[in-house]
């Protein structure tokens, strides 16, 4: 563990959620950051895809030769996951190095664990000089942290929308276009993934940028990348176009992000954090043969809405709990889905008890709890 995590270990990052900016740019602004240290920037927000749009975009960047930066959230295993340049995470000694000099700014300014983090990345990425810079936002997009007024000069990219974080985004789907909308400046030129008709409508009327749509017809279809991960590498190839004015020569090296349609032996992990992502997972995989799902969600999701979905891929639903986190529901009860607290007792019982594939979704940190299990590292029930 390093100092970074140590300090922040009882900071949950959703705990004592304040939505300004007001925090992160004094911080930026004591430590003397300056954008242009980033090179070119690109912002992308989005409810999903914008994960492995950033990620696909990120390796796109790095093996055709330019020195390329990636800001991304949540990580999978370890926190060193969330701040990436030149396909290497930043290490202990590295987060080490920028925590100790500006601990008192981080305290003084009383940023939140996903604020420090970001702070952390961009101080990285400065003193590296990358080419380009790419952050994906966290949590909407105008207060969120990425989208600091200290950063002005950035491609904006918007990937598919829908409900998600309504305890601070709300329900109303035009209230959540406007927080994505959020990150654009007046002189940014708008990136817009294919969404439904009405999203894109509504944007069009709403801004006055310049918008670059990407059409159900652009997808790409012909690589290795199922729904919906063909339409987040079509974005992510049409962003790299626009920058470098020639298409990516697609490479096999190019992967998908961890746990998403991650494959350990017979156990799949394909995380999903909303309905909309969970809707996806259901068009993925209704028809491959799933013998049983293992998912959880958090207190502020509607488990009922997502056990009918996710029937459609297996008839076999085992809900499970998120150990140490404080949003994870503490119990299930139905009579034709089995509850088991553990994860780890979970994934237990469903190879005891199928013998064909098992689909573990629901939430990016029961993969990884999961997946820590499955590779060696994780031993306790």
């Amino acid at each position: 563990m390093n100092k970074f995590e140590s300090y922040y270990a009882d900071k949950f990052e959703f705990k004592n959620l304040d939505l300004s900016l007001n925090r992160i740019d004094n911080a930026l602004t004591e430590a003397g950051f300056n954008e242009k240290s980033l090179g070119s920037i690109i912002h992308i927000a989005g409810t999903n895809g914008k994960g492995s749009t950033s990620f696909f975009l990120y390796q796109m960047l790095n093996l055709s030769g330019y020195k390329t930066a990636l800001f991304t959230s949540p990580h999978i295993l370890k926190i060193n996951e969330r701040i990436s340049y030149s396909l290497s995470d930043i290490s202990d000694d590295d987060m080490d190095n920028i925590f100790t000099p500006y601990q008192d700014n981080l305290i003084k300014n009383n940023l939140s664990y996903f604020e420090a983090v970001f702070f952390t990345a961009i101080m990285h990425f400065a003193s590296k000089s990358p080419d380009f810079t790419i952050l994906e936002t966290g949590l909407g997009g105008r207060f969120d942290a990425t989208n600091t007024n200290l950063i002005n000069n950035k491609l904006c990219v918007i990937t598919s929308m829908g409900h998600d974080h309504a305890a601070y985004l709300g329900n109303n789907i035009y209230g959540i276009i406007n927080e994505k909308l959020g990150i654009l400046r007046d002189n940014s030129t708008l990136i817009l993934a294919y969404n439904k008709p009405f999203v894109l409508e509504y944007i069009k009327n709403t801004v006055k940028n310049k918008i670059k749509f990407i059409e159900k017809d652009m997808i790409i279809s012909d690589k290795d990348y199922p729904y919906p991960y063909n339409e987040n590498y079509t974005t992510s190839s049409y962003i790299y176009k626009l920058l470098l004015n020639h298409e990516f020569i697609y490479n096999t090296e190019l992967k998908l992000p961890p746990c998403r349609m991650e494959k350990l032996g017979n156990v799949i992990l394909d995380g999903s954090h909303n309905m909309s992502g969970i809707l996806k997972i259901k068009e993925t995989w209704k028809k491959q043969n799933i013998s049983a799902v293992i998912f959880t969600v958090t207190n502020d999701r509607n488990i009922e809405n997502t056990a009918e979905i996710l029937k459609q891929v297996s008839h076999n639903l085992i809900v499970t709990t998120l150990p140490d986190n404080i949003r994870s529901i503490k119990e299930y009860s139905k009579n034709d889905i089995v509850f088991i607290q553990s994860p780890v007792e979970a994934i237990i019982y469903a190879k005891n008890h199928f013998t064909g594939t098992i689909l573990v979704t629901g939430s990016f940190y029961l993969c990884a709890y999961i997946k820590e299990y499955l590779n060696g590292s994780r031993n306790e029930i």
